[in-house]
């Protein structure tokens, strides 16, 4: 059954969309939303719909199929209005125009290295038996620097210091 909705709702759809004199078109629907993507006049426009807009006008939808058939309904009532001849299809459509992508900006812009010093005698109790530790040598300036044969030196000092 749910490839025989499918199959009708695709096919309205295409139906609807050359009845818009529309030859390049695409779309496509996942659990929870849809889109329709064409081309008119070099013009490309992208009409999407979802679960959640239609939760928000107080409408429930079970899936991105329900949503595509939505789509697909309001294009038809666009066929309507303009077979009427109310409006032109570019006048509806004009709010519908695809914007241009946006740069992503990357989540981060350079990478810092960060080292902690020791500021000095600590007044805590439990720091006092740890007072000059510093994890990073002095003369060490950055992580790839560190040699892995000093750290377990280090280690096996502080150790038998216990």
């Amino acid at each position: 059954m749910p490839h025989k909705e499918q199959y009708i709702c695709e096919r309205k759809l295409i139906r609807v969309i050359k009845r818009l004199k529309i030859e390049d078109f695409n779309f496509n629907w996942d659990r929870s939303s849809c889109f329709i993507e064409f081309h008119y006049q070099d013009t490309p426009y992208r009409l999407e719909h979802s679960i959640e807009k239609a939760k928000e006008r107080g409408i429930i939808l079970r899936n991105g199929l329900d949503c595509l058939t939505e789509l697909t309904l309001s294009l038809e009532d666009l066929c309507e209005i303009i077979d009427r001849g109310t409006y032109n299809f570019e006048t509806w459509i004009s709010g519908m125009k695809q914007s241009t992508p946006t740069q992503e900006v990357p989540e981060f812009q350079e990478e810092f290295h960060i080292r902690y010093k020791s500021s000095g005698k600590h007044t805590h109790p439990e720091l006092k038996r740890h007072e000059e530790f510093t994890p990073f040598p002095p003369e060490s300036s950055s992580l790839k620097e560190f040699e892995p044969e000093k750290i377990k030196e280090q280690v096996n000092e502080r150790t038998q210091l216990k």
